[in-house]
């Protein structure tokens, strides 16, 4: 989504409003549409006060194309949180021929890795704490320097 946001964009002039708001609001675009805030917030780049879904409603009327992706990635990712595997790949296969270039690699590499990303929707296993631990033994080892943490003293250890 952020590629095709991006491709969007600089078809934009550098210095017009367009541009710079789609540049500066670029993770509405990327977020869940539920969870996004009601509250209302003054906007300097609009001069007034708007809440979210304002900012993202604009942000979508600069370009259909931009629209009708923004839905069908709401719609997906709808799709995966619930764990409507079935649906997830129909959605796929309906739509893959008539999508952006850019969407269209993506789509071809989750229709060859179908088989794993069922598996994961469908079975209840993750490798979410092991990674945690990973992690953590990880930056012990190195001290974390590497990854800008201070070094841990031998007695903390």
């Amino acid at each position: 989504m952020n590629r095709l946001r991006i491709q969007i964009m600089n078809r934009f002039d550098r210095k017009s409003h367009e541009y710079k708001e789609l540049k500066r609001y670029w993770r509405l675009i990327q977020q869940d549409s539920c969870k996004l805030s009601h509250k209302r917030f003054y906007r300097p780049t609009f001069c007034s006060h708007l809440t979210n879904n304002e900012i993202l409603e604009k942000l979508l009327a600069y370009s259909q194309e931009l629209r009708e992706h923004y839905e069908l990635y709401q719609l997906l990712l709808f799709h995966f949180q619930e764990k409507q595997t079935d649906h997830y790949f129909e959605l796929i296969e309906e739509t893959i021929s008539c999508v952006n270039p850019i969407f269209q690699t993506v789509f071809k590499t989750f229709l060859e890795d179908k088989d794993k990303t069922m598996n994961a929707l469908e079975l209840p296993y993750s490798n979410a704490k092991l990674e945690a631990t990973n992690n953590q033994i990880t930056r012990r080892l190195t001290g974390g320097l590497s990854r800008g943490y201070k070094p841990i003293s031998p007695a903390s250890a």
